[in-house]
């Protein structure tokens, strides 16, 4: 399994959506391993929650996307985003 540092909130808030999707990608491979390899642990399912509301926030568009290009270059942070 692919090794990895899971994305917390303090970070994706620091990052853009360009920075993140390449990390949303290998977290989402990462988390699709252990949960179809019956590999979950103890807490697993706290850190789950929150891969999956940085991807929610990150993949879905809102009323400004894609034509503002800040929804792409400025950190969720700035944005109010997360």
């Amino acid at each position: 399994m692919q090794r990895f540092e899971r994305l917390t909130l303090e970070e994706a808030r620091t990052l853009s959506r360009n920075q993140l999707l390449p990390r949303i990608e290998d977290e989402q491979k990462y988390w699709y391993e252990r949960i179809n390899g019956g590999q979950m642990r103890v807490g697993d399912d706290r850190a789950f929650k929150t891969f999956n509301e940085i991807m929610h926030v990150v993949i879905n568009p809102d009323t400004r996307a894609p034509q503002d290009q800040d929804y792409w270059t400025k950190p969720l942070g700035e944005l109010g985003d997360l």
